[in-house]
């Protein structure tokens, strides 16, 4: 199978990631919790093999922007050796509030 690019996270796609966990593990059941992460770690391997199958967001700073689920969006940038995720926000906030 193809290796797909370096995954990096930013501090400010960790943050959200943690957030995103804390609120899951209160509100969701464990089955609910395993198969998100399942759905998730198969899509960062699609990101990895496919950097460029989602649109560019903002194309100033090449910032693609990826809809992972109805409420969350995960944008991230690529450049030779790796994709850094940027943000994974929640779209139920006002979008003054993504910090990408």
């Amino acid at each position: 199978m193809k290796s797909g690019l370096k995954i990096k996270w930013s501090e400010e796609a960790t943050n959200n990631l943690d957030n995103i966990i804390a609120w899951l593990e209160t509100n969701w059941t464990q089955k609910e919790l395993r198969k998100f992460f399942q759905k998730f770690e198969k899509q960062l391997l699609i990101l990895s093999l496919f950097p460029e199958a989602y649109p560019v967001a903002w194309a100033k700073k090449r910032i693609h922007r990826c809809v992972f689920t109805k409420s969350l969006t995960i944008y991230y940038s690529v450049n030779e050796d790796n994709l850094e995720l940027l943000s994974i926000f929640d779209t139920r906030q006002l979008p003054s509030k993504a910090k990408i």
